[in-house]
């Protein structure tokens, strides 16, 4: 009974505590360091410092697996040996600081050309998408889909006697994209604030075993 109740009252009580304090200015300070400091700060600080345990614990779980399958030669070893080396080499540029050598190359080398990569993926994926779907389902809303991916793509490329598809790439970024965006963000809000109520009415618990 007290495994049950003990995690659900803790979640319970500090995620009240931390909702008020944002709601009521000056809610529950506490004295620190000749100062008055708001628990809800103090609060937010233990959670940073637990989920940086959490992540090491998580760190040492992925070692301790892919380790040991790569001492026993088990299915798969190569691909833990390749995943712990650059687990491993990932882990010096961040020890060394975000502004030493190692970390700035790693960003400038593998980072930056990898996220281009995977940029240049989604492209070709959405330009694929947009003719299969008209090889599939033929209507108004697959040709204004193939359209704006055309002039998305089109509006990107300095091709010469094109220069008015930028200002009609920007006006498609700016106006209906922008407005989708902020569709999907309150939508994500609204699912958050959902689940946080759900956790503090004890419906949910994802930090309870059952």
């Amino acid at each position: 009974m007290v495994r049950k109740w003990l995690p659900i009252g803790v979640a319970t009580i500090t995620g009240v505590l931390v909702l008020l304090g944002y709601l009521i200015p000056g809610f529950a300070t506490l004295p620190y360091l000749g100062r008055a400091v708001p628990l809800r700060d103090v609060l937010v600080e233990w959670a940073v410092i637990l989920g940086a345990f959490a992540l090491i614990l998580g760190a040492l779980s992925i070692l301790r697996v892919h380790g040991s399958r790569v001492v026993e030669a088990r299915r798969g070893w190569f691909n833990s040996l390749v995943l712990l080396i650059v687990a491993l080499l990932g882990i010096i540029p961040g020890l060394l600081g975000p502004q030493s050598v190692p970390a700035q190359m790693a960003w400038k080398y593998v980072l930056g050309p990898a996220g281009a990569a995977l940029a240049a993926l989604v492209v070709f994926t959405l330009t694929l998408a947009a003719f299969r779907l008209l090889r599939t389902r033929f209507s108004l809303w697959a040709v204004l889909f193939l359209v704006v991916v055309g002039v998305a793509l089109l509006g990107s490329v300095p091709l010469v006697g094109l220069g008015w598809l930028t200002s009609v790439r920007s006006w498609l970024v700016n106006v209906p994209g922008m407005a989708g965006m902020r569709g999907l963000l309150l939508g994500v809000a609204l699912g958050t604030i959902v689940m946080a109520v759900r956790v503090l009415l004890a419906s949910e618990r994802p930090h309870s075993e059952s």
